[in-house]
């Protein structure tokens, strides 16, 4: 069980690293290829990066909701998630 959750610790610990990355850097290939490539790996991988990304998009969501943004203006520009 600890090497188990140990594991999923180092698991989410490089899909914030990879998420960082392809947000700050969107048009960086070399990004796009680890996240490519560390996504096909494992697919407790894919499991972590689409979770991070319905995190990502429930925060925005609810900062939206916070400041009064109409949520169609976050929709408009969204890409979908990794999808394998």
């Amino acid at each position: 069980m600890e090497d188990e959750n140990k594991d999923m610790d180092l698991i989410w610990d490089r899909t914030l690293e990879l998420f960082i990355k392809i947000h700050d850097c969107p048009d960086n290939p070399a990004h796009l290829d680890s996240l490519v490539h560390w996504l096909n790996e494992d697919p407790a991988h894919l499991k972590a990066f689409n979770e991070l990304g319905q995190i990502w998009i429930a925060t925005g969501i609810a900062l939206a909701r916070e400041i009064g943004q109409p949520l169609s203006d976050l929709e408009r520009d969204q890409s979908p998630l990794m999808m394998h």
